[in-house]
């Protein structure tokens, strides 16, 4: 079994084990708004943000596999939860398939 491979199962097994469904929602697309469910696990409240867009603004952290979304999210692109909206801040890809995606609590779900 290759190096890829077992790291895809781990993140698999993890993703089964700690991950939620989330709505992630494209925003610069053609047609606009395309919007589908992914799995991700969801660090929220990691830091508080020094120049806030609204009180108690703070950054949350989401890992997911990397081609769960095809193309690749961009940055202001939407995590929704339950009850909180996220724009995309910044996107990084670790070296075992995963994407780490830096989110500002944008607004909650009505």
């Amino acid at each position: 079994m290759t190096f890829d491979l077992l790291v895809g199962s781990v993140n698999q097994a993890c993703l089964n084990t700690f991950g939620r469904a989330f709505v992630f929602r494209r925003i610069e697309s053609s047609p606009p708004a395309e919007s589908f469910s992914i799995s991700g696990i969801l660090e929220s409240g990691i830091e508080t943000e020094d120049m806030p867009p609204a009180e108690g603004s703070t950054y949350a952290r989401l890992w997911m596999q990397s081609g769960d979304i095809d193309p690749a999210p961009q940055k202001g692109d939407e995590i929704a939860s339950g009850t909180t909206v996220y724009k995309i801040v910044r996107m990084e890809e670790d070296a075992g398939g995963g994407l780490w995606l830096l989110l500002r609590q944008d607004r909650g779900v009505t």
